[in-house]
């Protein structure tokens, strides 16, 4: 029984990094991941999030808000945002690496998620 074995110049050391190794280990240019999208999704919904909460407590604070109503709310924002940012950042990263390229995609995906959402929860609210 034979068994291969491939002829290296040097020993190996464990730890050690030799230069046929790749040791990038930053994202892949194919497309966003699972993990950078939830990532996204996450911060995009913790920026609506505190915006919409902010504004929320101002109209708890005059009264025209129930703390029920304001919760809500702040939920489906929060939601919405970050939604919204995690499909701009997969659209984003498939069309572009970086730069103003990548953000202005980013701007329009993310708006025209959100003008969507927003209209189907209004048309809802209408039909109810």
């Amino acid at each position: 029984m034979s068994t291969y074995e491939e002829q290296r110049p040097y020993p190996l050391q464990p730890g050690a990094v030799y230069p046929h190794q790749q040791t990038y280990s930053g994202p892949s240019y194919g497309g966003p991941d699972c993990s950078a999208l939830m990532r996204l999704a996450t911060t995009g919904a913790i920026v609506g999030g505190t915006t919409a909460a902010a504004q929320q407590f101002r109209s708890l604070q005059s009264g025209m808000q129930t703390p029920q109503a304001a919760l809500a709310e702040t939920a489906k924002a929060a939601v919405t945002a970050g939604v919204a940012t995690a499909a701009a950042g997969a659209v984003a990263s498939s069309f572009a690496e970086q730069g103003i390229a990548r953000l202005g995609l980013m701007f329009l995906v993310g708006t025209a998620v959100v003008y969507g959402i927003q209209a189907r929860l209004s048309a809802d609210e209408e039909e109810s």
